[in-house]
């Protein structure tokens, strides 16, 4: 049974993550934008952490929703117009800007934000289209690279106008320089791996 100081804290700061929420205090700082600030409860994130203000969870579901919506048009351009995904599209990238246009999967894998077996998954796909071919690591034989073959290059030379037009249309023609410098700037200061 908890003790009455746990009930009275659940709820005054309203419920944890992964519970029901309480009609009338929406939980994990998410509420309307122009509700105070109230402490979460447990559970959402760093304890005693402030809820987002307006101004804060303006930025945050904008942040969100635009990253989202951006990424998922250039996606379905690229995967209707030559079959490839935005995720394989990438992986090709940076194996052509790789020395020697070969990378370990390891390394990889942590470029491109995947886990090793996704990666793994959509390597394997590109591998049976011939664009990419796994092989052994020369300085660690237990390591496994990832090289861009040929018809891989070719075919990401083929496709790199389309994804770049998409890019500029949604993007860069929709901005000026200084935000565009304020943008690189921004996002290179919320990448988590720096």
């Amino acid at each position: 049974m908890p003790g009455k100081d746990g009930e009275a804290l659940a709820e005054q700061d309203g419920p944890a993550c992964g519970r029901t929420p309480a009609p009338t205090v929406p939980s994990c700082g998410q509420g309307p934008a122009d509700e105070a600030p109230i402490r979460a409860a447990g559970g959402c994130g760093t304890a005693g952490s402030p809820r987002l203000d307006a101004l804060e969870m303006r930025a945050w579901r904008a942040f969100l929703h635009t990253a989202t919506a951006v990424t998922g048009v250039l996606n379905h351009e690229l995967e209707t117009g030559v079959g490839l995904s935005l995720h394989e599209y990438e992986i090709l990238v940076r194996l052509d800007e790789a020395a020697g246009k070969e990378l370990r999967m390891s390394s990889l894998a942590e470029m491109i934000g995947h886990s090793r077996s996704r990666l793994t998954h959509t390597v394997t796909r590109l591998e049976k289209e011939g664009f990419v071919e796994r092989r052994s690591c020369p300085s660690d034989k237990r390591g496994v690279n990832c090289a861009l073959t040929d018809p891989g290059l070719a075919f990401l030379r083929s496709a790199a106008p389309l994804h770049l037009d998409g890019v500029r249309r949604h993007v860069i023609d929709r901005l000026g320089r200084g935000d565009l410098e304020a943008l690189a700037e921004i996002m290179s200061r919320l990448n988590p791996s720096g």
